[in-house]
């Protein structure tokens, strides 16, 4: 499984592109789904906000920016 960091590094979540499976893991509760190609899964923590794409069956596009509207 690979790892994404957010914009402030810290671990979002971690993902395998070749099935598609998510899992994130915060104060104890892990979430996990399983994206198909082009779909997304959003992490939103304190003030930041990471999108997680399933662009193809080997890779993910990962955007991961500050909220200000928080």
């Amino acid at each position: 499984m690979e790892t994404f960091r957010d914009c402030k590094n810290r671990i979002a979540c971690m993902g395998d592109a070749a099935t598609g499976l998510v899992e994130s893991l915060y104060k104890g509760v892990k979430t996990r789904t399983e994206l198909s190609v082009g779909a997304a899964f959003t992490v939103e923590r304190d003030d930041v906000v990471t999108k997680i794409t399933r662009i193809s069956t080997t890779a993910f596009q990962v955007e991961s920016y500050f909220n200000l509207a928080a």
